[in-house]
């Protein structure tokens, strides 16, 4: 079992008038009790090069710049301390934004990171360039990326699981996900799925990347059993009675946004193992390629023991810009 004891919302700007992620984390505080951090993370090459400035000016301007967007969060925090809600407000000059946030995660044990999601291009999945991507790899608690904006009230979620194993992903991590999946769901008095998708094609490489090819029909029906099989296992119990389940064919990239166009849930659950260097450029993650295709929230978990790789305080000062 887990709790939600601190949640922090990481507000992109502040002055804007809607939050979908703001408005998620209050739902989500009335029922657990958890407490809020609004925060934000700024910064400016321009502000922060010393050849233009002395040291008082920097400072000086710096301080302006964050207590502006400091008093624009205290105005979204009022909300939520009128319904009763435990909210502080935090907003750093650091860079880059994710190691920033990350930071802030450890320094205030954070349990849960709520966060909006935006679509990426085509370039920026590939470079995986974007905040959110960089918080599914290497933030160490929780990620809700807000897509919708339908209230949790009968929350539905659909929880993805790996009983197979693929790429190493440890046994515990369905566990976690079923478990956060559980929690929720029953919070918000709403029912629970879990979905498993299991390749019959093997990758043959063609020239630079590779293509799909049938694995031979013996091979296939024996993966199919034993996929089958260990789904059962895994969602086989008391604790889970009355779950939909879906076992099918199919990649997960392909299959699990067919589901969620046919089951419409609030919340999907996931997992994320971090990699890196050319295995993450070939592999990559589950989570990275389907959440632009997904309309509902994902929920990223990271397996037990996680640690994060991003330093506790920045080890060099970004690279300053002269002025256009």
């Amino acid at each position: 079992m887990f709790e939600f004891k601190h949640i922090m919302v990481a507000v992109s700007h502040p002055a804007a008038a809607q939050s979908p992620a703001l408005r998620r984390a209050t739902e989500i505080a009335l029922k657990t009790g958890a407490r809020v951090t609004i925060f934000h993370s700024l910064y400016s090459p321009y502000v922060a090069s010393e050849s233009f400035y002395t040291p008082a000016e920097l400072q000086r301007d710096i301080e302006a710049a964050v207590r502006a967007r400091k008093a624009d969060l205290e105005v979204l925090a009022q909300p939520l301390i009128a319904a009763g809600i435990i909210t502080h407000v935090r907003c750093r000059w650091d860079y880059p934004t994710h190691e920033s946030m990350i930071r802030e995660v450890v320094r205030e044990r954070i349990d849960l990171v709520v966060a909006d999601s935006h679509r990426h291009n085509p370039m920026a999945r590939l470079m995986l360039s974007n905040t959110d991507w960089q918080l599914i790899r290497l933030c160490p608690c929780p990620v809700l990326l807000t897509k919708a904006d339908r209230s949790y009230e009968h929350l539905q979620v659909l929880v993805s699981v790996d009983p197979l194993h693929a790429h190493a992903k440890p046994e515990s991590l369905d566990v976690q996900l079923l478990t956060y999946g559980k929690t929720l769901s029953t919070l918000f008095s709403g029912g629970l799925h879990a979905a498993h998708f299991y390749p019959l094609t093997m990758m043959i490489p063609t020239g630079f990347m590779g293509e799909p090819l049938p694995l031979p029909s013996a091979v296939m029906a024996e993966y199919a059993r034993r996929a089958e099989q260990a789904f059962t296992a895994l969602v086989h119990g008391p604790a889970l009675k009355g779950l939909g389940t879906y076992c099918r064919p199919g990649m997960a990239v392909v299959e699990l946004p067919a589901l969620v166009r046919e089951l419409a849930p609030h919340l999907v659950v996931m997992g994320a193992v971090s990699r890196s260097g050319l295995k993450r450029l070939f592999i990559g993650s589950t989570a990275e390629r389907v959440i632009d295709e997904l309309a509902c929230d994902v929920l990223i978990i990271k397996p037990e023991g996680f640690k994060t790789t991003v330093p506790r305080r920045a080890l060099n000062r970004p690279v300053v810009l002269p002025p256009f």
